[in-house]
This record gives structure tokens, C-alpha cells and sequence, in this order.
């Protein structure tokens, strides 16, 4: 458990606690000692709120520290993947030049070996 959640729970105890002590052990007539109880139930709301609200900015914080890490990697990936695309797409256009001029070369020497075959016959 979380520091936090120790925190809320033993207020809670602590109060239920205080409540049931207080009316045993209670110098007042019903009525104070339930004015005095709807009293103390007021300020353990109040701090329950506050420590909720303290609680919930927390986690507003994580969440935003979580997708703003998440989309930093996010970007660094695909930073990593356009340079990766581009040297690729580098290497294909390469390899395409290189295809082509062979290409090129065996149709030359193709032409090459059916006039030095027509020249034979």
C-alpha cells in the first residue's frame, strides 16, 4: 500500500476508533454527544476531501508524465524509423541504378552476339 492509502486508513480507523471511545466514556447528555459526533464526522470529511483531492493531483501528475514519456519514445521511434526508411529506400534506389545498367550492358551484348551471329551465317 501506499504511503496515502496507510494515511486514509488509519484516519478512517482512527476516527471510528475515537467515535466508539467517545461515546462510552461520553460526560455529555445524547444530544451534545451527537452534536459533538456529527462535529468530528464534518472534519474527518474534510480531511478525507482534502487528502482525495491531494491524492487525485497526484495521479493527474503521473498520467500526464506517463503519456508525455510515452509520446517522447514514441517520437524518438519513429525518428529512428524515418532514418531507417530513408537508408533503405537509399539502398533500393542504388540497387535499382545498378539493376538498370546491367540491364543495359547484357542487352549491348546481346545485340553484340546477334550481329556477330547473322555475320557468321
Amino acid at each position: 500500500m501506499s504511503n496515502e492509502s496507510n494515511f486514509i486508513a488509519g484516519l478512517v480507523i482512527g476516527a471510528v476508533a475515537g467515535a466508539v471511545a467517545g461515546l462510552l466514556a461520553a460526560p455529555y447528555s445524547g444530544k451534545e454527544t451527537r452534536e459533538i459526533i456529527a462535529s468530528k464526522a464534518g472534519d474527518v470529511g474534510s480531511d478525507l476531501e482534502k487528502q482525495y483531492k491531494k491524492i487525485s493531483k497526484k495521479i493527474s501528475s503521473l498520467e500526464k508524465d506517463s503519456v508525455d514519456d510515452f509520446k517522447e519514445k514514441f517520437y524518438d521511434v519513429k525518428g529512428a524509423l524515418k532514418e531507417k526508411y530513408a537508408h533503405v529506400a537509399s539502398s533500393v534506389k542504388d540497387l535499382e541504378k545498378e539493376l538498370s545498367k546491367k540491364i543495359e550492358d547484357l542487352q549491348k551484348q546481346a545485340k553484340e552476339l546477334e550481329k556477330e551471329a547473322s555475320k557468321a551465317v
